[in-house]
């Protein structure tokens, strides 16, 4: 019995085909296999498979919980990134979508709506809300690409050498000094802890421009 067609039900579809498969692997024909129904009937809700990407993005996006009204704005960016990281981590196969496709459903745009109501409370003008904003999308969005791609993975970083094994060589030692003595901590680094580290930064930056545009937040 095909199950009750809706964009939701459709999307949620989708996405669970995705995160056991991944992205490439969801085919309109597929889905509609799995509900139980044409690929013309989901055309009736989404009109490509572009559309319905889009869709399975704002849901992911919708799971990112907001903070209560009361924090300070610190502890309201905190609590919103992390939860932002966590919904990549849950979805990794779909995750990417989320770099793809900017929230623009009610749902989808609730922590985006917490996060603004947190700066404007402390302070924040229109401005300096809509740049932090900016920033801490870019790093979000940076982060989840490096951890969920495995850019510092060190099979991924390892340095490529001359593959002519000479008296002539030079070795990587004497050429790339601080490359060979920086890399392997880029390696053993924890990717929660180093998430943490990078917030706090953009955070103290964000104080400290408003303690040079004489607000005190």
């Amino acid at each position: 019995m095909a199950e009750k067609l809706s964009q939701r039900a459709i999307a949620q579809a989708a996405l669970d085909v995705i995160d056991a498969e991944g992205i490439d692997a969801l085919t309109m024909r597929k889905l509609a296999q799995h509900l139980g129904s044409s690929p013309m009937g989901l055309y009736t809700y989404f009109p490509d498979r572009e559309a319905l990407l889009d869709g399975v993005a704002q849901l992911l996006m919708a799971e990112v919980e907001t903070p209560p009204e009361e924090v300070h704005w610190r502890d309201a960016m905190r609590f919103i990134m992390r939860s932002v990281r966590h919904v990549a981590m849950r979805h990794p196969n779909a995750a990417r979508l989320i770099n793809r496709f900017p929230p623009h459903t009610p749902d989808a745009l609730a922590f985006v709506e917490a996060g603004f109501r947190s700066f404007r409370r402390a302070g924040f003008d229109e401005l300096s809300t809509a740049r932090c904003y900016r920033a801490l999308a870019a790093y979000s969005l940076g982060t989840i690409d490096i951890e969920l791609g495995g850019y510092f993975a060190p099979d991924a970083r390892a340095v490529t050498s001359d593959s002519r094994d000479t008296i002539d060589t030079p070795t990587t030692g004497k050429l790339l000094p601080l490359v060979t003595e920086v890399s392997p901590i880029l390696f053993t680094q924890d990717d929660a802890a180093e998430f943490e580290y990078g917030l706090e930064l953009l955070l103290d930056g964000f104080a400290d421009a408003m303690t040079r545009a004489g607000r005190s937040v």
